[in-house]
């Protein structure tokens, strides 16, 4: 907070911890703002609209579907993101993911410590990696994959590849596209029951991209060898009887690919300068 008020000097700035807060407490907090600082808490048409002087919603993160985009496009009310912050976290994330899969590493960690027999692994080295979504963070999965001598399959909007070829060709799948209308739920039985066996999934995107019955019906019957996420088709804490938690060869992480100490400076100095640029062409 400091560190917002010396860049923002002569503006007053109230903070809060809204995560457990209802609409009805958020509305009567943000009813006199001119800008909504926040960053993956779900921001309603309702808390929108009883800000009646309200012209940005500064998100402090990359994505931007938790925002009632309509209700804010009706008033001329400008949203911007903090586009690319977490980039090198996530393409990270992602690769120490793969390689968890491949070498068994949390399994190993287990049977080490109950003297049990090591489980062979396998090598990134010449497998096939399918990327869905080539924005910055799958351009930057890609060009990890090279150093890994890996082979990529890409699949965007202007790709000739179609998601059949790229899910059954793969030996990883890895998933970068945002969420929308068109993505929720793209990534579901059909798909899945077409990898190959000895296949892995990887989710550091959005959770609801994924149908999560499919991928546990996926996993419990052996269509793939496995799957990691660190999304889920609702946000972290997830309760202890969370249905994925019941199948074995899932690796989950609560949310973490935008979470380093780069990153969130990143994060903090581009919504700072967001608001500043805003402020600046209203003088």
């Amino acid at each position: 907070m400091q560190e917002i008020r010396s860049e923002l000097p002569g503006h007053t700035i109230i903070k809060c911890d809204s995560r457990q807060w209802s609409d009805e407490q958020l509305i009567d907090f943000v009813k006199d703002a001119d800008i909504i600082a926040l960053t993956n808490r779900r921001l309603s048409a309702a808390v929108i609209n009883s800000a009646l002087r309200l012209q940005l919603i500064a998100v402090a993160f990359a994505g931007i579907d938790h925002i009632d985009r309509d209700a804010a496009n009706k008033r001329n009310i400008s949203v911007k993101n903090a586009a690319g912050y977490a980039n090198t976290a996530v393409s990270e994330l992602v690769f120490g993911l793969m390689i968890s899969l491949a070498r068994h590493i949390p399994d190993n960690n287990r049977r080490i410590r109950e003297q049990g027999i090591t489980n062979t692994g396998i090598e990134l080295k010449n497998k096939v990696l399918g990327i869905v979504g080539y924005g910055a963070i799958g351009a930057e999965v890609a060009r990890l994959a090279k150093a890994f001598q890996m082979t990529t399959i890409i699949y965007d909007r202007k790709s000739q590849v179609t998601l059949d070829d790229l899910f059954s060709q793969s030996d990883f799948v890895t998933l970068h596209v945002p969420l929308t209308n068109e993505t929720k739920g793209m990534v579901n039985l059909r798909l899945l029951s077409q990898m190959k066996k000895s296949a892995y999934l990887i989710n550091c995107a959005r959770g609801p991209i994924l149908v999560s019955s499919d991928l546990k019906k996926a996993l419990e019957q052996d269509m793939i060898a496995g799957a990691a996420l660190d999304v889920f088709d609702v946000e972290p804490p997830l309760s202890a009887n969370y249905s994925l938690w019941e199948v074995s060869n899932l690796i989950a992480t609560p949310h973490i690919g935008f979470n380093t100490r780069e990153a969130l400076v990143a994060k903090g100095q581009l919504t700072i300068r967001n608001i500043k640029e805003f402020l600046s062409s209203r003088l």
